[in-house]
């Protein structure tokens, strides 16, 4: 009797023992899966995250590039286009060279000059990690740290889509350390510029490295906990994963795309944020929507407030300046800052008829703006262009020409005025 209840507990230790240790596997083998699931998924969202950060940098230079070579050609309307193209390559690399990015992310720009490649099919313009190789002559044969042929690849994206993502090995920004960077590369055909910007991978890794951390930290809780409940504890687990690493992760990412979205000095919507509205309500005039009203203003001799009262009182200038137009326009309205102290107003449901009266007040508005940093004598007045979306228009861009043009017109007016086009 002994000997049968010794081998009955003997057994049912051994039992125990191997639900212990098919539990603990089942947990530790499920947890694993889980951490190596959401590092992926971690590191994927990310990467897209990062590529919509070069793809939004790069297009920006090229409107960027646009605005800055359309000002030039109005300036110097008899200049070659070897003049332009010099001073726009000046405007570029100083900006280029003083622009600061996360993650050790840059941007570079060379010039085709034989599209069907091969030695000497293009040279490095600007290059703000390899300032001395400027200049030089760029090869479709050369290869890479990865063994591949960088420059043909980037170059047969260009010819077929006219932009290309790749991958490949370069040093690190004010580095001599190589690592694998993601690139995006853009044409800019006015000059033939192949414009770059790029992260490096292993600058990126550390999220999926976090995400791998945090969720390994749940293994001993899992493992300390009754293991007779293990597939409860495991649904547990994963819900609290769901709930705290993915949810973070969304978090952030809605807040990383509001960032997106609001320049961060006034609190006006960006403008990237401004041209997808403009592209969204040209759609719906093309759909039938009428009485969208574009205003394009900017302030009255704003580098004088930098000049004579300091950065910090610019500043404050700009934020009174949106902060007016806000109060004088309905919620449903868009204030844009479209670039330095240029705005962009999209106003709603305004009909040709009510379009001087909504002008006046906001210009009203800004007149009526004080700062204690500046004596009372010194107003702060705008130069109001305005538009509507025509019926012969290809794009948003002919709304914004037309409304530059009247801003322009404004101007030699006298400015603290507005004008029409």
């Amino acid at each position: 009797m002994e000997n049968i209840k010794s081998n009955g507990f003997l057994r049912a230790l051994l039992f125990d023992i191997l639900g212990l240790l098919v539990s603990v596997l089942m947990i530790y083998v499920t947890s694993r899966a889980v951490t190596g699931i959401s590092a992926a998924m971690a590191y994927d969202a990310t990467m897209s995250v990062k590529k919509n950060l070069l793809y939004e940098n790069v297009n920006n230079m090229i409107i960027y590039l646009d605005n800055e070579k359309d000002a030039y050609v109005k300036e110097h309307p008899d200049a070659s286009e070897e003049e332009i193209e010099s001073s726009l390559q000046q405007i570029v690399r100083n900006r280029i060279y003083t622009e600061e990015h996360l993650d050790g992310a840059y941007m570079w720009i060379q010039k085709v000059l034989d599209y069907n490649g091969g030695d000497n099919y293009a040279i490095r313009l600007i290059h703000p990690n390899l300032p001395d190789t400027e200049g030089c002559y760029l090869s479709t044969e050369e290869v890479n740290q990865m063994g591949m042929k960088a420059y043909e690849i980037e170059l047969e994206g260009i010819k077929a889509d006219g932009e290309i993502y790749q991958n490949y090995a370069f040093k690190k920004l004010e580095s001599d350390e190589v690592s694998e960077k993601v690139t995006y590369a853009k044409l800019y055909k006015p000059f033939d510029w192949i414009i770059c910007m790029g992260v490096n991978l292993d600058d990126i890794d550390h999220y999926r490295l976090q995400a791998q951390a945090r969720i390994h930290s749940y293994q001993t809780i899992i493992m300390s906990t009754v293991i007779s409940l293990w597939l409860i504890l495991l649904f547990v687990i994963f819900f609290i994963f769901r709930r705290t690493q993915i949810g973070t992760y969304e978090k952030k990412n809605k807040e990383l795309e509001s960032k997106l979205n609001v320049d961060v000095l006034t609190g006006a919507s960006s403008r990237s944020y401004g041209e997808r509205l403009l592209a969204s309500e040209f759609k719906e005039f093309q759909s039938g929507k009428r009485d969208t009203l574009l205003l394009m203003m900017d302030i009255d001799y704003y580098k004088q407030f930098n000049d004579n009262y300091g950065h910090e009182v610019g500043d404050k200038v700009l934020k009174a300046f949106v902060t007016a137009i806000r109060e004088s326009v309905r919620i449903t309205d868009s204030v844009i800052r479209w670039g330095g102290d240029e705005f962009i107003v999209v106003l709603q449901k305004v009909s040709p008829d009510m379009m001087q009266a909504m002008a006046d007040k906001i210009l009203d508005a800004i007149r009526s703006i004080t700062l204690e940093e500046m004596p009372a004598s010194q107003k702060i007045t705008s130069s109001v262009g305005m538009t509507y979306f025509d019926i012969a228009d290809t794009d948003y861009k002919d709304i914004i020409s037309r409304a530059d043009a009247a801003l322009y017109k404004a101007k030699e007016a006298g400015r603290n005025n507005w004008k029409t086009a």
